[in-house]
């Protein structure tokens, strides 16, 4: 099983190239099968993985840059497994539902799609924080092109917002990384940046207070958390279809997963001292968007600020700091990125036919396609939390 990880981080990056090798017409089928390969092999961790053991399993390492001690390290455990699983389904549904939306650069526009793939696998499954941080910085690229190429009449500006806002973030988790290694090296005579070093780095009080408000920050803009939150809808609204499913699918769900490994996982301390910010905040972005929601007449704009609304009780769950707490947060996680790609797929399909994005272009759809309609109606009672969906 040591091989299998790896393969879902570097199948897709074959598959660029076979991608940008072939012709314009079949780089989509090219792709798509590609992204099947991977999501048919990351199903296999379901019954390779063994939920009665702890901590990281199927991890393998081999040294990358041994004068600073980085080292490309994956493992998989609990959390990241239903991570990695949603990421392979995301994007295969999202390329294949890019078959009819995108005609012009559709070679770069697979490619890039799949780069994101294995950046966001790369994510979930590093070991060494080195390379999480590569695999988590290298999201940035794939997803500003896609949403400044592909994207709407504002496109340039909703991709310059979103990389501004999550580099921003991302320059001081650096900070963070850089301290905590220092400061492991010092206790380990030897430069490392394995997580399960700095998991032993012993940190005052001050300490853990400052290095949680680095990386939490990062994560906030990238959940993202009220008032940070003002680039998301910015961008929903301007990405092609395809661009919506995997920033709600997944690029949101990164940040949840570093609030759990990081934030919690390695400043403890802090953690329970930022959690009544942590709970006004997201009580706020609940409340707040939601009520913003209401008054959109867009319908990509809805669906995105009802995502922070959503991503706000992934939050609070989390910082509850309890068992159930952590659980829930990540059954919300998933619940969202399911329903909200499924939402945003349903909106491009009307979107393809009329070129309109308001809600009143949805009147009278269930006269004219009546099983688009019950689907969607599913889709939007579950993202209301319906008794019976996962969103309940």
């Amino acid at each position: 099983t040591n091989w299998i990880l790896h393969a879902l981080v570097w199948l897709p990056v074959l598959g660029i190239a076979l991608v940008l090798g072939t012709e314009e017409r079949k780089a989509k089928t090219v792709a798509f099968w590609c992204s099947v390969i991977v999501l048919v092999l990351s199903l296999g961790l379901w019954w390779a993985f063994d939920p009665t053991i702890s901590g990281f399993q199927m991890e393998s390492t081999a040294t990358w840059i041994e004068a600073w001690g980085v080292n490309y390290s994956l493992g998989i455990d609990g959390i990241s497994l239903f991570m990695v699983m949603l990421t392979t389904f995301s994007t295969s549904l999202a390329i294949l539902g890019s078959f009819n939306y995108i005609q012009v650069r559709e070679r770069a526009f697979y490619a890039l799609m799949l780069l994101l793939e294995a950046a966001v696998v790369g994510v979930f499954v590093a070991t060494d924080v080195f390379l999480f941080y590569v695999f988590f910085e290298l999201t940035l690229i794939p997803m500003y092109f896609i949403v400044g190429v592909w994207g709407g009449e504002r496109r340039i500006y909703a991709a310059i917002k979103f990389f501004l806002y999550t580099a921003f973030g991302s320059l001081l988790m650096l900070v963070g990384i850089m301290y905590l290694f220092y400061q492991s090296k010092n206790l380990l005579g030897a430069p490392s940046f394995a997580y399960a070093d700095f998991l032993g780095v012993p940190l005052t009080g001050t300490e853990q207070l400052w290095l949680f408000a680095a990386f939490a920050l990062a994560f906030s803009i990238k959940v993202p958390v009220f008032p940070l939150h003002t680039w998301l809808p910015d961008a929903h609204v301007e990405a092609p279809t395809a661009g919506s499913v995997l920033l709600a699918a997944i690029l949101l769900k990164m940040a949840g997963y570093g609030f759990i490994r990081f934030s919690i996982g390695l400043f403890p301390a802090a953690s329970d001292f930022f959690t009544p910010l942590i709970f006004s905040l997201s009580i706020i972005a609940i409340v707040y968007t939601s009520l913003v929601a209401l008054m959109q007449d867009d319908m990509k704009k809805l669906i995105a600020y009802s995502s922070v609304a959503h991503m706000g009780f992934v939050t609070v769950g989390i910082f509850t700091l309890t068992k159930q707490g952590l659980e829930g947060s990540i059954i919300q996680m998933i619940s969202h990125g399911l329903i909200s790609a499924a939402l945003f797929l349903c909106v491009g399909v009307v979107y393809d036919r009329v070129h309109s994005r308001l809600i009143s272009s949805y009147g009278g759809l269930v006269h004219i396609t009546p099983k688009y309609a019950v689907l969607f109606m599913i889709f939007t009672l579950a993202a209301l939390g319906l008794p019976g969906t996962s969103g309940f």
